[in-house]
């Protein structure tokens, strides 16, 4: 009995043993430390085709974050490397698995954030050092978008990371707030004068807060931005059911304290529609992005030179 108990143990491990197919992607993957390494697949009918896929999932991973087009991202997917590439025999398809190896693109992300932490360090003094506000918010223009990157390399690195571990030597957390107010400190004023001239407004109001700053409303401001826009909406002559609208933006910038305008041009656009209301709103979007983009290289060549 015991005799027969044995062999029919053994015929059940066997017949385990023989369902694993050790050719299935699942099962290749387990062979693979998750823990070490971030891992790429994919399949093709040619084998380089396979291969290069799978280095493209691991590039996926890297471009789904925030810091995915930084150059240090780049470096990173350099390393990565192709682990196995194997051929489906029923269905001739080839299977890959690349693999990056997490401690390499953890050293490289502490490598760019150490230095930028030098940078901000530097930056830091610069900025406690002065008084006037126009030079805090210079300063302060040149820490934002390091702090930008910095976080974004911190969450790569916590993605990368296998417990989800950041990397912090130097806690700039409370350094945003400090760079916030700075740049509130300086004011702006905005008026925009003409016809749909709230689609400008927001363009405007969207550019100056992309660069950290604010608008008052009807207050004091140190800096004024004025704006007079003049639109044209006419049929087309060559086409029927055509319509089209020109505009063009005047902008004034000018720096309160001095009195003196630091800034002038003009913006013009033209766009058509079917309806004019839509030809409208196409031009006023184009000449307001446009604008504001404008508003943004002016401030930011005024507030280095003040």
């Amino acid at each position: 009995m015991k005799k027969i108990l044995a062999l029919t143990v053994c015929a059940v491990i066997l017949a385990a043993c023989s369902t694993v197919n050790k050719n299935t992607l699942s099962y290749k993957l387990s062979k693979v430390s998750s823990e070490k390494y971030i891992t790429g697949v994919g399949f093709a009918q040619d084998k380089k085709e396979a291969q290069e896929r799978a280095k493209a999932d691991i590039q996926a991973f890297f471009n789904a974050t925030s810091a995915g087009q930084m150059p240090v991202v780049a470096d990173i997917y350099n390393h990565a490397f192709i682990e196995e590439t194997w051929k489906d025999k029923q269905t001739n398809t080839y299977y890959a698995i690349a693999a990056l190896e997490r401690k390499v693109a953890k050293n490289m992300i502490k490598n760019n954030l150490d230095a930028m932490d030098s940078q901000l360090a530097g930056l830091v003094m610069q900025f406690n050092m002065k008084q006037d506000k126009f030079a805090k918010v210079k300063t302060a223009l040149k820490i934002q978008p390091l702090l930008l990157k910095r976080n974004a390399l911190e969450d790569l690195h916590e993605k990368i990371d296998y417990t989800g571990q950041g990397y912090d030597p130097q806690n700039f957390s409370s350094l945003k707030n400090i760079v916030y107010q700075s740049m509130n400190d300086v004011r702006f004023s905005l008026q925009v004068l003409g016809k749909n001239s709230e689609i400008l407004h927001t363009h405007i109001i969207n550019a100056l807060n992309e660069m950290g700053l604010s608008v008052a409303i009807n207050q004091e401001a140190d800096i004024s931005v004025d704006v007079n826009s003049e639109i044209v909406e006419y049929p087309s002559k060559r086409l029927e059911g055509l319509y089209w609208c020109s505009a063009t933006a005047t902008v004034g910038l000018k720096d309160v304290e001095t009195g003196g305008i630091f800034a002038r041009f003009s913006i013009s656009g033209r766009q058509g529609s079917s309806r004019t209301e839509e030809a409208v709103k196409r031009t006023m979007d184009d000449i307001g992005q446009s604008a504001g983009k404008e508003i943004k290289d002016r401030l930011y060549d005024y507030l280095e030179r003040r």
